[in-house]
């Protein structure tokens, strides 16, 4: 479920009618629940991968979605 239009409610509100193709490691974070340093660790440690322009690191929304499934599904 990579595509947006693959979402149960993609079309019910106008929030999910378009999506963003890159993230900035704020907006990534806020859409996934967790802390910005959170993102910015598992950047560092090659688990979820930025691009960057410039200096300023960018998430896409597949790679984004990628990091989210292969997180574990059973807690440590």
């Amino acid at each position: 479920m990579t595509e947006w239009t693959d979402y149960q409610h993609a079309n019910c509100c106008p929030c999910h009618t378009t999506r963003k193709i890159a993230y900035t490691v704020d907006e990534a974070a806020a859409r996934v629940g967790l802390s910005t340093r959170t993102l910015r660790d598992q950047i560092a440690d090659n688990y979820l991968l930025a691009r960057y322009f410039n200096t300023k690191a960018l998430i896409t929304h597949e790679d984004l979605v990628t990091w989210l499934n292969s997180l574990p599904t059973e807690p440590k």
